[in-house]
């Protein structure tokens, strides 16, 4: 008789328990978001462009959080830094964490990098030799060759002003192999080796990491249908990131070996044993070699990416231009170029830089993390395994204080109450911040500061000589970049123009 009661017994308790989590589970408060369908959900609403455009207005619908799930995947957009800095730098036992990139991680093999490696062991080593190689006090050795490469950039626009993003592009790259690995490429041969190399990669990872791009990112179960599709491509691509990422680390390898090795950060890293929390040599260098990796290709994206549209914002607002270019002149008078020694008395520059930053993020959405285990934030359930998006467009726009966020206004950066300081959110944050970020801060002021000193940009003109208005676009990547941007770059003066080719004339040995 027991034993015929404890058979009915147990499974109507396991009913019971069967409904009790059932219905906790229906009754979990998701996030809002936009209307849903069965079992596909509300994934389809996710915009192929400028995504972050779509996150910011759908705000004034749906709030700071915005949710999209379906057919197993979970996404959550994070519109308000306040969210940001709450879930990132306050729960960062469950936000540390990357999502699996597909593509970019298991068919191009980027996941060794430490932007889009895994919240484990291997990032933590990573993480830490970054915050010694990228001190602000390390940083600081860097800058006369920064200096004199903004010279370099000075000389190129006056010699040929219509290509001034190739001269960015070009400077910026100058910086980065020479502090990362001490290559000096103001020859022929080492930057059509290296500077178009590191270009070709950075086109590959950007278009591999850009939200949304591919549909095998969000359905893992499709990596082998996108593999056969694109296996060209994915051998091609696959290679330009392994060589970007081997051939100037094996150059230094090979000149310490030959005792011909420059400064730079691989030679300073690799001089050390590394420490007890490498448990071989190997495992040491792999470090190394991915960690100088990551700042070389990601540095030049995001830095030219910045100066570039500052370079529009000048051209778009003369008066703004004209301000910083008087605070210059004021504070270094006309005998000499600026020097970074010079950053903390140029406060409006350094404010024309920030509101840039702030008008157009050079990221406008962050790369995703994923989170370890479920959570609540403000009442809403968030699932395991959800992909979080920093919306750091959305950010940026909020905080434009008093003065209209749309409009490019330095000025709010020197306001009694200004805005939250938009490095402070653009490279990332919490463990993921950007270790590079006081690298980029200088290496874009110094840029910005030569030209300003010594050009005006201006809009093209018409026929009739009227400037052409400009209708700023920009692109749909992950580092976006101005579109179609065209512009008139010309000395200020006589005097300037003679000092930058003085200044060029007398660039270290270190470049040439």
């Amino acid at each position: 008789m027991a034993n015929s009661s404890l058979s009915i017994l147990l499974p109507l308790l396991g009913v019971t328990f069967w409904l009790v989590l059932r219905r906790k589970r229906v009754n979990r408060l998701y996030p809002p978001g936009p209307p849903s369908w069965p079992i596909i959900g509300n994934l389809f609403r996710l915009p192929a462009k400028h995504p972050w455009i779509s996150f910011t207005q759908w705000k004034e619908t749906y709030g700071s959080m915005l949710y999209f799930r379906g057919l197993g995947v979970s996404i959550l957009v994070l519109n308000d830094v306040k969210l940001v800095t709450e879930l990132f730098e306050k729960r960062p036992g469950i936000y540390s964490n990357r999502p699996r990139f597909t593509v970019a991680g298991d068919l191009l093999g980027i996941d060794e990098s430490m932007p889009l490696r895994l919240h484990d062991r291997g990032w933590k080593l990573q993480r830490k030799l970054a915050r010694t190689a990228m001190s602000p006090d390390a940083v600081k050795q860097y800058h006369p060759l920064l200096e004199d490469i903004a010279a370099l950039l000075s000389e190129s626009l006056r010699e040929t002003p219509e290509a001034f993003g190739v001269h960015i592009r070009l400077a910026v790259s100058r910086v980065v192999l020479s502090v990362t690995y001490g290559i000096p490429v103001a020859t022929v041969d080492n930057e059509t080796k290296y500077v178009v190399l590191v270009e070709e990669a950075a086109k590959v990872i950007s278009k591999a990491t850009n939200p949304g791009a591919h549909l095998a990112d969000l359905f893992p179960i499709l990596k082998g249908t996108h593999a056969l599709l694109f296996r060209n491509d994915i051998q091609r691509d696959r290679r330009i990131v392994q060589d970007s990422v081997d051939k100037p680390f094996n150059h230094v390898k090979k000149q310490i070996a030959e005792s011909r090795t420059l400064p730079s950060l691989a030679h300073n890293l690799l001089a050390n044993e590394g420490g007890k929390e490498f448990t071989t040599r190997r495992e040491y260098e792999d470090a190394v070699k991915w960690l100088t990796g990551s700042l070389y290709l990601a540095g030049v994206e995001s830095t030219t990416a910045l100066v570039s549209t500052t370079l529009l914002a000048l051209a778009m607002n003369p008066d703004k231009q004209e301000r910083a270019q008087k605070e210059i002149d004021d504070v270094i008078g006309s005998n000499r170029l600026p020097t970074l020694d010079d950053k903390d008395s140029l406060p409006y520059v350094g404010a024309l830089i920030k509101e840039s930053m702030r008008w157009h993020p050079p990221i406008p959405l962050s790369l995703g993390r994923q989170t370890s285990h479920d959570d609540i934030c403000e009442g809403y359930f968030i699932p395991a395994g959800t992909i979080v998006l920093p919306n750091i467009w959305a950010i940026a726009r909020d905080g434009g204080g008093k003065y209209p966020s749309e409009e490019f206004v330095p000025e709010r950066f020197l306001d009694v109450d200004p805005p939250k300081d938009p490095s402070s959110y653009a490279f990332g944050c919490g463990r993921r911040i950007c270790p590079a970020i006081q690298f980029v801060e200088r290496s874009t002021f110094i840029f910005v500061a030569s030209i300003l000193a010594a050009f005006n940009t201006c809009p093209k003109v018409d026929n009739n000589g009227n400037p052409i208005p400009y209708d700023a676009q920009f692109s749909s990547s992950l580092v976006s970049f101005p579109e179609d941007f065209k512009c008139n770059i010309k000395p200020r003066s006589t005097e300037r123009s003679v000092q930058v080719l003085d200044r060029a004339a007398a660039v270290a040995s270190y470049i040439t």
